[in-house]
């Protein structure tokens, strides 16, 4: 509306007459100032505006920057009690499975002294056994040991063979093993035919193994083996005494081959099982190797 105002006034100049045309450019005049004072206050206010903007969208940017850096700090503070948790949650789970480890390993011990619990046992039955025999036959004989002859130079004669063996058994279980040593030996002097004699030297064995004389025991028991191998029952006991004597006296080696050697011979004697568990202590294998074919030429 303005503009077309300023058009007519124009064209009133263009035909009014020169004293009007002063009047009008005058007035022209105030309102082109008034439109530059209007521009300028606009150009004012959208300054102001600007500003506000930039500083609201200033505000904006610094609560991104500060949202951003809350979230880290909480993944941080998030991952840190995950890691804090699940280290809580498997030390139980560690502990757990080496106490599991200690379990099995008492339980071998416990098998292990179980097996020797056994062979203890069966040493005690097999001397009462020996004990039975020797009454039997001194009962069927019917000749009570002789007193000693008198003071004379002729040699002693030696004491029937099953009162002389009953005797060195009953002196061992009740612990006067030097005695019964000495009894066992003169046995298998006197006797080395006897039926006896195989549980005579294998009692020699078990005597110096008690008494840690871990290699006189390892020739004894191998003197049972070599020198009685009919002797089926007791061969078994011979082989893992050896192989525990060896194992005593550090020969490892010598041990696992002694064991080897029992349960490739006697695989489903308990001696055997006992074999088993031994090695598997000594933290050797139970493989036994297969024995070689030969071929025909």
């Amino acid at each position: 509306m303005r503009i077309l105002r300023i058009l007519a006034i124009a064209s009133c100049i263009a035909v009014a007459p020169s004293f009007a045309a002063n009047r009008e450019m005058q007035e022209l005049q105030r309102d082109v100032a008034q439109l530059q004072d209007q521009l300028r206050q606009l150009q004012s206010g959208f300054d102001v505006k600007m500003g506000s903007l930039q500083t609201l969208v200033q505000q904006a940017l610094d609560a991104a920057n500060k949202a951003n850096t809350g979230v880290t700090v909480v993944n941080a503070g998030i991952s840190q009690t995950l890691d804090r948790e699940l280290r809580d949650r498997l030390a139980p789970v560690a502990a757990m499975s080496s106490k599991l480890d200690n379990t099995a390993n008492d339980a071998s011990e416990l098998k292990i002294s179980v097996g020797d619990l056994n062979a203890q046992m069966n040493k005690v039955l097999r001397g009462l056994s020996d004990i039975s025999n020797a009454i039997k036959v001194l009962q069927v004989a019917g000749t009570p040991i002789a007193p000693p002859p008198p003071d004379t130079n002729q040699p002693l004669a030696p004491p029937p063979a099953a009162a002389l063996f009953g005797t060195a058994v009953k002196d061992q279980n009740g612990g006067k093993l030097d005695l019964a040593l000495t009894e066992f030996t003169d046995f298998l002097k006197f006797y080395p035919n006897d039926p006896n004699a195989a549980s005579a030297q294998y009692n020699i064995g078990e005597i110096h193994y008690s008494q840690t004389k871990l290699d006189l025991a390892v020739k004894d028991f191998d003197a049972v083996i070599e020198q009685y191998p009919e002797e089926k029952a007791l061969t078994p006991d011979a082989y893992y005494m050896k192989g525990m004597a060896l194992k005593q006296s550090s020969h490892k080696n010598d041990a696992a081959s002694t064991f080897r050697a029992l349960i490739g011979k006697y695989p489903r004697s308990d001696r055997s099982e006992q074999a088993k568990e031994q090695m598997r202590a000594m933290g050797l294998t139970v493989a036994v190797p297969a024995a070689k074919r030969v071929g025909k030429k």
